[in-house]
């Protein structure tokens, strides 16, 4: 009984990963701007959440536990590395024994974090975090507004003014004016 008790344990904790993994590497990279060090906070966040005594099921909101797990770890990283938050990346930290496909894609990420940084450097944080989880996670204002622990009628407008701040950086032409 033990036994079936613990694959149902590890196949529910592997449902998990399947589901918030990818999601929760992008929410933690836009945070740091470091590739290794998003892996390894998720990672954390993953080992942590498996050492829960009991089953996940102890867990009320697992996409709210994770992702306000994730953003913890990601203000944690930036006081222990005294790094300002989402700093512009020069180069990508990426091995070079990566296959040639993941390579690709962790290249596309860290342009995509470049281009969406350039715009969003300028907002004040609670504005462009509320773009970022709206726009790039996808997330409902009600699932925000959990995350970041404020009404949905505050992540609304933090996210109306934000996107009306973009909007003034784009110029008649459609191009963006990244304020340099």
């Amino acid at each position: 009984m033990k036994k079936s008790t613990g694959r149902n344990r590890l196949k529910e904790f592997e449902n998990v990963i399947t589901e918030f993994q990818e999601q929760l590497f992008r929410f933690a990279f836009f945070r740091t701007g470091s590739l290794a060090d998003s892996q390894d906070i998720v990672q954390d966040v993953f080992i942590k959440l498996y050492h829960l005594n009991g089953h996940l099921s102890s867990v009320n909101n697992i996409r709210y536990y994770l992702f306000r797990s994730i953003s913890n770890a990601c203000t944690d990283y930036h006081r222990k590395n005294k790094k300002y938050k989402f700093e512009m990346l020069e180069k990508a930290d990426i091995p070079d024994n990566m296959h040639e496909e993941e390579a690709s894609h962790q290249m596309l990420l860290v342009e995509e974090y470049k281009r969406i940084e350039g715009l969003l450097k300028d907002l004040p944080d609670e504005q462009a975090e509320t773009i970022r989880l709206r726009v790039w996670d996808e997330m409902s204002f009600a699932d925000i507004a959990e995350i970041m622990e404020v009404p949905v009628t505050t992540v609304k407008s933090r996210f109306k003014y934000g996107i009306d701040k973009l909007k003034s950086k784009i110029d008649k032409k459609g191009e963006i004016n990244y304020g340099m």
